[in-house]
């Protein structure tokens, strides 16, 4: 036992050896020390080559809550497993290449993890739903569908393909949303330097001139002193009111009301619906090709909607098709989705084709988003600068008028 302690964690040493017959042998051995490893592969006849201490694994608590495995991630993990395998590469070793290679720095030490697991003699959708909180349920689900299938390598090569789509779609929105986003927290800036600094140098002008103020004028004056005296109180009041939000929406309720309400909002309503039925047609289309059961396949594809209120709508589907009731029926009544998913469903049941059916329809919703995000963002741009413009041009105005009047005064005496 390690420092002389019964019942200490002893150390964990991966070590690689040849057998009799030139064969490489790897795994991983709990030992007191490096000697001990020796000791046993000697015993069993072997040739050590080498021999080394895992220190990894502490690396899971230090960074697996700061660090992110996004979707792009995701992808180029499942495309370099799939690979891999497809080359013929036993699976141990192909996960310990794929520790060696990915870069993310918490899929590379999970995947150290996972490779440990599966030396031990987890099966490797074990090991992974072991780090459920960091892997997709769809990514485990579909590799446990692989496994038992023998064509894990196909498995992996379709969830490339879904997390390549997902991640162009969240990429997609994110930069259509990047743009109106900076232009007003610019404006936001802009006006309040102007409110705060620029207007306060011409009140005290305006003053010493006894001229008689216009209306714009006294009511960007009113505005500069409001935000002046106030400016802390209101920022405060922002930021409180934005925690009051992000509490509420944190709760199950909230989370239900607010992406509920976000379905309904002009504009943006319609492009959430068309992403949500993107993901729902390709999720779905993906688990149930490799085998997985309607219903496993609607709880996973619930999951990955990113809409509470969708989410929910789909249990509640999920609930109805175990009694029996068919997809179309609970599709329908939950009144969600465009009308094509709907008929997509009911046609793709009546032919047997639901998945065929369902990722044509994903591919028709994946350019439906795209060509909805270029005409939200065709709109928004103009919109924002017209209202900026307006911003900028009452404020120089109320500015201008009186200095005119004060210049017309000047000419008459």
């Amino acid at each position: 036992m390690i420092n002389g302690k019964e019942g200490a964690i002893m150390p964990k040493f991966q070590y690689k050896a040849k057998n009799m017959s030139g064969r490489m042998i790897e795994g991983v051995y709990d030992a007191p020390n490096q000697q001990a490893v020796i000791d046993m592969i000697r015993q069993k006849s072997f040739y050590h080559l080498e021999v080394k201490e895992i220190t990894e694994r502490k690396d899971l608590k230090e960074i697996g809550i700061f660090s992110k495995i996004g979707k792009k991630d995701i992808a180029i993990y499942c495309r370099q497993f799939s690979s891999i395998l497809k080359a013929g590469v036993p699976l141990i070793q192909c996960l310990s290449m794929l520790s060696q290679q990915t870069e993310n720095k918490s899929l590379k030490a999970i995947t150290k993890d996972v490779c440990e697991e599966v030396q031990k003699g987890k099966g490797l959708s074990q090991a992974m739903e072991l780090h459920g909180n960091k892997f997709p349920p769809i990514l485990i689900n579909m590799i446990a569908a692989g496994e038992a299938s023998g064509t894990l390598d196909e498995s992996l090569e379709v969830m490339a393909v879904h997390f390549e789509k997902s991640h162009k779609l969240q990429q997609r929105v994110k930069s259509a949303m990047t743009y109106p986003i900076v232009v007003c927290v610019v404006a936001i800036g802009v006006v309040t330097f102007l409110l705060t600094g620029v207007v306060p140098t011409f009140m005290g002008m305006f003053k010493s001139a006894g001229a008689d103020l216009p209306g714009p004028t006294k009511l960007l004056i009113g505005m500069s002193k409001f935000l002046s005296n106030n400016g802390l109180l209101l920022l405060m009041g922002i930021v409180i009111v934005a925690i009051l939000i992000k509490t509420f929406i944190s709760g199950e309720a909230g989370r239900l009301a607010f992406d509920k309400f976000k379905l309904n909002m002009p504009l943006i309503g319609k492009l959430q619906t068309k992403i949500i039925a993107a993901r729902f047609a390709s999720t779905l289309s993906t688990l149930m090709t490799t085998g997985v059961s309607i219903t496993e396949a609607l709880e996973i594809t619930g999951k990955v909607l990113g809409n509470a209120y969708a989410c929910k709508g789909i249990k509640e589907v999920e609930e109805q098709v175990k009694q029996g009731k068919g997809l179309y029926a609970p599709i329908k009544s939950l009144m969600l989705f465009p009308v094509m998913i709907e008929n997509v469903v009911m046609l793709g049941e009546e032919s047997g084709t639901l998945d065929n059916m369902l990722s044509k329809a994903a591919d028709f919703y994946d350019d439906e988003v795209d060509r909805a995000v270029q005409n939200l963002t065709s709109m928004l741009e103009p919109a924002i600068i017209v209202v900026l413009g307006g911003i900028v041009a009452f404020i120089v105005i109320s500015i201008a008028l009186p200095m005119f009047d004060m210049a017309n005064l000047a000419k008459a005496q």
